[in-house]
């Protein structure tokens, strides 16, 4: 279902035709008439159609959405492994963006389902080492990393340039949608290179 309510179309069609359907069916039910097969049959094919153009469109989506590459991010469970992967990065001259995240955000969930998968921004976050920090569990690691980066608020993304130097002003708490996001990388890519 949760398919269907990202394509307002599609979420349209399909309760008209289970509208239709349930109208039509009352009708045969409700009134004496001569030829009830033919209406039940005429409901079937209704349906019958109905379900097809869904199953379609539903396998076409399906289709789209594995064609663009979800971003892959790696775990960070404590400074010592940020530290690790931020020397990594920079010594392959790659800038770094770090999710602080937890499962009990809401907003963070968005970012995971909504934001990073989305084509234009998965193409700019590319260019990324991509961390992620869940602080779900509240550990004392998790305290600790949370107080080393100052985070104030979820979610929190956080920027490195290609040599590992913190890139402040790219600095995003709070959620923002692909949009947004797209925009606010391409304005940091001059900060962040």
């Amino acid at each position: 279902m949760m398919l269907l309510t990202n394509h307002p179309i599609i979420m349209a069609i399909t309760i008209l035709c289970i509208l239709l359907s349930c109208v039509t069916l009352w009708f045969i039910c409700r009134h004496p008439i001569p030829y009830k097969g033919l209406y039940s049959i005429g409901l079937g094919i209704i349906i019958g159609l109905c379900s097809i153009f869904l199953f379609t469109t539903i396998k076409h989506l399906e289709r789209q959405a594995s064609l663009t590459p979800t971003p892959t991010f790696i775990a960070v469970h404590s400074i010592d492994d940020l530290e690790l992967a931020l020397a990594e990065a920079a010594s392959q001259q790659q800038p770094v963006l770090l999710d602080v995240t937890a499962d009990w955000c809401p907003p963070c969930i968005a970012y995971k389902k909504e934001t990073f998968p989305a084509p234009k921004v998965a193409k700019q976050l590319n260019q990324y080492t991509l961390l992620q920090a869940d602080v779900t569990a509240n550990t004392p690691q998790d305290l600790a990393l949370m107080q080393h980066l100052n985070v104030t608020g979820f979610p929190t993304l956080l920027f490195w340039d290609n040599k590992g130097e913190a890139v402040t002003q790219a600095e995003v708490i709070g959620f923002m949608d692909a949009d947004e996001f797209s925009e606010h990388l391409r304005q940091q890519a001059l900060h962040i290179q």
